[in-house]
């Protein structure tokens, strides 16, 4: 795998990226800045689940003002990542933390479409009235948790090798 890792990093599309003087500095910033939106609208999102905020609209109004900019982040967020990872793509796809960090992804997205399905089928969610039951504000922190171990996991990528020692293939 090494060796195709770094005839990757020797394409012209991978040479041009890392050696650009703007292309990764740029991708890291939307990257950060699609995390702060990603983030803030689960935040709040998942604090209207739980009572604590937009108390006087529903949890389905609130998801619906929310998802878009999420899944709008998300997608900035994978795009961003692949120009990171060309530009580095030993770092990066040999770091237990990336592999982590998308195991994570795929679980908090799963979970993030599945409460935005209940929330457009059951009408208990278009009640601003309405207090979501223990199951869903049980799925809201553990969705919380699933999106911060994701930015976690994703800025412990950088420091593999320290984080995971041995059981990492970047230690040296």
């Amino acid at each position: 795998m090494t060796d195709w890792l770094l005839a990757l990093s020797q394409t012209p599309v991978a040479l041009a990226i890392s050696l650009s003087g703007w292309a990764v500095p740029a991708s890291q910033s939307i990257h950060i800045i699609s995390i702060a939106v990603l983030l803030s609208s689960v935040l709040v999102t998942g604090l209207r689940v739980l009572g604590l905020a937009w108390r006087g609209q529903s949890v389905r109004q609130t998801a619906e003002r929310f998802s878009s900019w999420a899944w709008g982040a998300l997608v900035l967020l994978v795009l961003s990542g692949v120009v990171l990872i060309i530009a580095e793509p030993i770092r990066e796809l040999m770091a237990v933390s990336l592999w982590i960090k998308m195991i994570l992804l795929v679980i908090a997205a799963a979970i993030s479409l599945r409460f935005l399905r209940a929330v457009r089928r059951d009408d208990l969610y278009a009640d601003p009235e309405a207090v979501p039951g223990r199951a869903q504000r049980r799925n809201a922190v553990i969705t919380l948790a699933l999106w911060v171990a994701v930015v976690f996991m994703g800025r412990f990528i950088a420091f593999d090798p320290q984080i995971w020692g041995t059981l990492s293939p970047l230690h040296s």
